[in-house]
């Protein structure tokens, strides 16, 4: 064993006065769980459910972004039942969402979605995350026959990772305002267009960008170019014990069907360790808060990348919570 496995930590195990904290969020709220239809084909990605939920939201003369923060979760408390939420900070968002997504998806059904996190006390709990594995200016891969949810949520069946639970959750808000990093984050995308899109020097001369360098540039283009939402996903795993790294794996492997062979745009996992165990409860406490701080690196997804990472599953597994027929 390694002296960085011997010294860092991966989970915690929660005392009472932790576990109640984490039971819940410091702010108020809507929860929505969503129920999707069962035996209909669903569409691959929610394009248009993503595009009518945007807000653009500015303070501070149009500098300070103060859009909205929306989540979605895919949490399982028990192994037979597998649920899906939004969670939004008020509840004309919460309208909106039940609005835009019985225009997408007309035969879904809703109920009241939860707060906080499923561990109780002497529970272990720990969790990591994914960031963009190139520049986020790379797209990732948007163009599925199937709902991208379809992986995930064929991996956790209810037999599957024994008596583990999780909470996987996707914050997004749109990107406006902070004109200074909007800026840097455009002049770096474009430069890279400029790279790919010129002639190479090698040592026997140069040569004229491939087809799929200019494809790429194509892409990062369309990318800067239309509107995009800072994002981040995180996991939570509880009651996992010794194999809570091994669970956040699993969960990661999960988003391997985003990966862009076109770009080379992937996620890569980071699973949250350190030596103090105070900052994995920080890192917890932030999911069950649905806030961009402590640990999980935000990147920026395209509408289209958030209508994949958002997509509801239309497979027939015994433990997701369907529309009643």
């Amino acid at each position: 064993m390694s002296i960085r496995n011997r010294l860092y930590h991966d989970h915690v195990t929660l005392e009472e006065e932790q576990a109640e904290r984490l039971s819940y969020s410091s702010e108020n709220w809507y929860n929505v769980e969503v129920r999707p239809p069962k035996d209909e084909d669903l569409p691959a990605t929610l394009d248009n459910f993503a595009a009518g939920i945007r807000e653009l939201q500015t303070k501070w003369l149009k500098l300070r972004n103060a859009s909205p923060t929306i989540a979605f979760e895919i949490r399982r408390h028990t192994p037979d039942k597998l649920t899906f939420q939004f969670s939004t900070p008020t509840k004309r968002l919460e309208r909106k969402v039940r609005t835009q997504l019985s225009n997408q998806v007309p035969s879904v059904e809703f109920d009241e979605g939860v707060e906080g996190l499923p561990g109780g006390e002497e529970s272990t709990a720990g969790g990591g995350f994914l960031t963009s594995g190139r520049r986020d200016w790379y797209p990732f891969r948007t163009d599925f026959d199937d709902p991208p949810v379809n992986s995930l949520v064929s991996t956790f069946h209810r037999h599957a990772m024994q008596n583990t639970s999780f909470v996987v959750q996707v914050l997004f808000k749109p990107v406006v305002g902070e004109r200074v990093q909007r800026w840097l984050w455009k002049k770096q995308a474009y430069k890279q267009i400029r790279y790919l899109k010129k002639e190479k020097e090698q040592l026997w001369g140069s040569r004229s960008p491939t087809k799929r360098e200019k494809r790429q540039a194509d892409a990062i283009e369309a990318k800067a170019g239309n509107s995009r939402f800072h994002t981040s996903i995180r996991f939570a795993v509880l009651g996992a014990e010794e194999y809570t790294k091994s669970r956040v794996k699993e969960l990661a492997g999960s988003y391997n069907t985003y990966e862009n062979p076109e770009t080379g745009q992937y996620l890569d996992t980071v699973t949250v360790e350190a030596l103090r165990e105070q900052r994995i409860f920080d890192f917890l406490q932030a999911v069950a808060d649905r806030k961009y701080a402590g640990w999980g690196r935000k990147f920026q997804a395209s509408l289209n990348e958030l209508a994949a990472f958002v997509s509801l599953p239309d497979n027939n597994r015994e433990n997701i919570q369907f529309a009643q027929p």
